[in-house]
Formats: C-alpha cells, structure tokens, sequence
C-alpha cells in the first residue's frame, strides 16, 4: 500500500550518468563499483543505503544518478558529488522482486495512479533505496526497495 509522508532528508555521494533502457544494467555496473571505490578511497563514511535516482525516464534515455547514502558531515570528491534528496513530501511504495527496470516502473506506475487519483502530483523524480543486498539474500523475491516520488 503507498504512503504519502514526508521523504527525510538524505545526503547521497552519486554519479551522474545518461543512458538508454538498453544499457541501464551496464550503466549501473560502472557506476556502481566506481561510487564504492570512491568512496573506500576518500575514507569511509558512515553509510546508509544503496540507492538510484531517475531525474527523468524518456523513451529513448534516462538521466540517472546513482550512489549511496552517506553521513552528514561527509563532503564527497571527485569522481563523486554531492546529491541531497528529500526533505520534502513524497508518496512511497514497497517493491519486492528482482531489480528489474519493467518490475519498478510498473510499481512506480501503480504509485502514481493512487497519487493522481488523491489529486496529488509527482514532480518526476524517482528515488529507489535498495534495501536488500543480492549479496546478502539469494532470494530475489525478497529483494526489498523503496520507491519514493518527490511531489510537486
């Protein structure tokens, strides 16, 4: 069931990037080795959860961020940057299941059409928080994410 509450302020060392749908499961598999070496290289800050960030999902390209959260008093370098999220009212839904873009989009649809239909407007953005780690649980039906939608 979707919740509307407030998205909490999180602090997120990313990395940009744009790609297609095509090569998202590639693009993810650059990006996110090169935020954990970063990272381990600037010294390791207290770490939250993993997370990406779609600041748009077109037909023929995504612009995307992706990274993990990281604690307040951490000031990311180069390779990575700063992205801080939340802070804001959003509507959340839980997705089990494996990370697959067309198993996301459909939650994120399903979030939307409750949204819309309590007269409320996402503002485009689309935050996942993997909270389950594939390393961790073989299980992929019990793969946990969050997806937030900032609204407007």
């Amino acid at each position: 069931m979707p919740l509307i509450g407030w998205l909490p302020k999180r602090r997120t060392a990313v990395i940009h990037a744009v790609t297609t749908r095509d090569e998202l499961v590639a693009a993810f598999a650059q990006m996110y080795p090169a935020v954990w070496d970063a990272l381990q290289a600037q010294g390791p800050p207290e770490l939250g959860e993993v997370v990406a960030v779609y600041h748009s999902i077109g037909e023929d390209e995504l612009v995307l961020s992706a990274g993990m959260e990281v604690a307040d008093d951490f000031e990311p370098a180069k390779p990575l940057v700063l992205l801080e999220l939340g802070g804001c009212e959003a509507g959340m839904i839980d997705h089990f299941g494996p990370y697959l873009f067309d198993d996301f989009r459909r939650s994120q649809a399903q979030l939307e059409s409750e949204l819309t239909g309590q007269g409320r407007r996402p503002s485009g953005m689309v935050i996942e928080r993997y909270l389950t780690m594939p390393d961790s649980e073989p299980d992929q039906l019990k793969w946990h994410t969050e997806i937030w939608l900032p609204l407007s």
